[in-house]
């Protein structure tokens, strides 16, 4: 569904033919649009029914015809990024003449303010910055205007946070497409929990979202056909279509600031590598690229399990995964732009899963990275609440606590909060190995016992226990593997293992479905990653 054509007068010129962009598609539906102005109707490309087309206003008679076609994720009920500069594009074509910039203006106009910006025109491509806007629930009406006449306008947009939820399924999983039907229910809950285990819906009208479809047909932004052509607030029936990680992540960002509208743009597709999502892939080609000079809060992130499957794909990973953050902090303008992603949860199927954990691990302090600033890993281990035979597990509200922290952390200018992370390993004069931990996160080191039932929440996902840490063994040069004693000393643990002398390799829950009574935690209750590292002397 397309935004109604408007029918206006606007001063004509000598007459020339329009200098169109190449850009194949976007620029055969502005023409359409020009073409078809007189009818007041909708136009749109018709070579793609699976997602919605870019939106395409006219104002025209018989004198002229001026139209703007805007990326289709400018919708009603959008939400835009507060307290940074707001940069809208969007196509335009003159029927009868050259484009006049100065004849360009785009408003915000809501909350007692207005907000206007002239515009520039380059290759039949119109922006304007707006200068930042606070949070504000009550909402903007955003116009285009050409001269006098408006050309685009939307009654409904908000101003606050806004997130890009991207990755492969346990980041785009929602009710409707992996639960909705009885087949999908059935391969989904598999024997690991039911349908009235997982996580209440969220009913907030401050949260709002649109979803990209599975579809690369097009270069713009794919709407997906159940979001009607406009971004939905997360209640009602229409929760249903967003996925449970990224709503409960907005909701407790809500529960912290209620004056602050959450918006969510969700790109992630079930089945996909990481591949897919890094430049020239086929998924960043239009779900993020389209995005471009938009502003946002940061990227939530939840990938890895079909690169798991294959020891090469797992091994490139981080190099990959390097690569995309830097992209993602380019295609938004913001070198140090918040990056949060979740480390692969506990599951067997894939032969791999724990040399992705390790690349995710490594990433944070990837040589490659242009900026590690405000990045975090999300350590999930201990999250899924006895469900880890499924690819899809339970847990994704105790992920959002604690994907909501790190945000928080980061707003306030505070180190992200993180469980331990391994640093080295040293030999010492009495054949043991003391393991070291990256500053900040091994304050308070203590043994605790995960709880992997249906019972475990946010606040309660473990206990302290008397049982010593498990799941740590050690290796000689021979690279055969033993179980190691482990004890705490203070911000160290030293590792002790009779049946290895010169112990040459250190490694901890390496197993893609690890089954350990007793894990590594620090004082606030944050598991330590998975990990294997080289013993030096």
């Amino acid at each position: 569904m397309l935004h109604t054509a408007r029918t206006t007068r606007i001063s004509s010129a000598p007459a020339r033919p329009p200098h169109l962009p190449h850009d194949c598609r976007r620029a055969l539906a502005l023409l359409l649009a020009l073409c078809l102005a007189v009818c007041a109707g909708a136009c749109g490309s018709a070579h793609n029914t699976s997602a919605r087309t870019a939106p395409s206003n006219s104002a025209s008679t018989a004198s002229g015809t001026v139209s703007v076609a805007m990326q289709p994720y400018v919708a009603e009920q959008m939400v835009l990024q507060r307290d940074a500069p707001i940069t809208l594009s969007g196509l335009i074509a003159r029927q009868d003449g050259e484009v006049d910039a100065s004849a360009i203006t785009v408003t915000l106009t809501g909350d007692g303010t207005l907000r206007a910006g002239k515009a520039t025109v380059k290759d039949n491509r119109f922006t304007a910055t707006l200068d930042a806007l606070p949070a504000s629930e009550t909402p903007y009406e955003l116009t285009v205007a050409y001269g006098d006449q408006t050309v685009f306008h939307l009654n409904t947009v908000y101003i606050g946070d806004v997130f890009v939820a991207s990755g492969q399924s346990n980041m785009e999983l929602n009710y409707e497409q992996y639960y909705g039907t009885t087949a999908e229910a059935r391969k989904n809950l598999g024997s690991a929990f039911s349908l009235s285990d997982l996580p209440e819906l969220v009913d907030d009208p401050g949260i709002h979202f649109i979803r990209a479809a599975h579809t690369t047909d097009s270069a713009d932004f794919p709407v997906d056909p159940v979001m009607g052509g406009e971004w939905k607030a997360c209640t009602g029936t229409d929760a249903q279509y967003l996925g449970y990680l990224p709503q409960l992540f907005a909701q407790q960002l809500r529960e912290d600031e209620p004056h602050v509208p959450i918006g969510i743009i969700q790109t992630a597709w079930g089945g996909t590598p990481i591949c897919d999502h890094v430049p020239d892939g086929r998924i960043y080609k239009n779900h993020i690229a389209p995005l471009r000079g938009m502003h946002i809060a940061g990227v939530i992130w939840y990938q890895g399990c079909n690169d798991a499957w294959q020891l090469q794909n797992a091994l490139d990973y981080e190099a990959r995964f390097s690569t995309l953050i830097n992209d993602y902090r380019t295609v938004f303008e913001d070198p140090q732009m918040p990056f949060l992603y979740v480390q692969l949860a506990r599951w067997g199927g894939a032969q791999y899963t724990q040399y992705v954990r390790q690349a995710q691990l490594d990433t944070l302090t990837d040589p490659n990275l242009k900026n590690t600033a405000n990045l975090g890993m999300t350590v999930t281990i201990d999250t899924d609440k006895g469900t880890s035979s499924v690819i899809h597990p339970l847990g994704k509200d105790i992920i959002a606590a604690r994907m909501a922290s790190q945000w928080r952390a980061i707003r306030a200018h505070k180190s992200i909060p993180s469980g331990p992370l391994a640093a080295a390993a040293r030999r010492t004069g009495d054949g043991t190995v003391q393991l070291t931990f990256q500053s900040g996160t091994a304050q308070g080191l203590r043994a605790m016992k995960p709880d992997y039932s249906l019972s475990a929440s946010a606040d309660a996902v473990a206990t302290a226990t008397s049982q010593p840490v498990e799941g740590f063994e050690v290796a000689d040069a021979s690279g055969e593997f033993h179980k190691a004693t482990a004890s705490i000393d203070g911000s160290a643990v030293t590792l002790r293992c009779p049946q290895v002398r010169a112990i040459s390799q250190v490694r901890y829950l390496w197993a893609g479905e690890p089954h350990s009574d007793s894990l590594l935690y620090n004082a606030s209750a944050l598991p330590a990653s998975p990990f294997i590292l080289a013993v030096s002397r």
